[in-house]
């Protein structure tokens, strides 16, 4: 069965095609504008979209690389679906390498945010709208910040019978079964 086009931020992408859109964020107090570059495969078949994410808190960089890598596989060229990856989620915070945005707020517990709120409730806004509300799936990459170290886990609330088999396709050490936090991606997007 074909795909369908993949609309975000005003722009389609259509079956079969690669694209890169900037979405714009929320602007600062100075009104300087930051964008978030979006890369989206949309496959000639249908099938799920998924988003892949990182760096949701600026310090944690490592899934920015995985992404990266990711958008370089040749398998990508016979998807099914969709792929929409954000290498850098809290671009004001990877900027400043730091894990918070300039509001002092983490984005990872600003969800599902407001138009009309702090800078990080208008970035989780945007994210959310722009990004997650348009797929089926999701995975948001966290890594150790500066001098710590992770056991490589995927953490999900494993009551979910569909996030529990998901989660064990990774073959990771550990699937940690954790409870969602108020305010974080996990609670909007389940």
């Amino acid at each position: 069965m074909k795909n369908d086009a993949f609309e975000i931020s005003g722009q389609c992408v259509e079956p079969g095609e690669r694209k890169t859109i900037d979405i714009p964020l929320a602007a600062m107090p100075t009104h300087s504008t930051i964008q978030m570059p979006v890369h989206i495969i949309n496959g000639k078949r249908a099938g799920p979209a998924l988003f892949i994410s990182a760096a949701i808190h600026g310090d944690e960089i490592n899934g920015v690389e995985i992404i990266r890598r990711l958008l370089k596989l040749k398998q990508l060229d016979t998807l099914k679906g969709t792929v929409v990856a954000i290498p850098i989620v809290n671009v004001h915070g990877f900027i400043t390498n730091s894990r918070y945005l300039p509001d002092g707020r983490d984005l990872n517990r600003s969800f599902p945010g407001s138009s009309k709120g702090s800078l990080s409730g208008r970035m989780a806004d945007t994210f959310f709208k722009e990004v997650v509300g348009k797929c089926t799936h999701g995975i948001d990459l966290h890594t150790a910040a500066r001098h710590r170290d992770n056991l490589p886990q995927v953490r999900a609330d494993l009551s979910n019978d569909e996030v529990k088999r998901l989660s064990m396709v990774f073959g990771v050490p550990a699937v940690i079964d954790s409870k969602i936090r108020d305010g974080s991606l996990r609670a909007v997007a389940g």
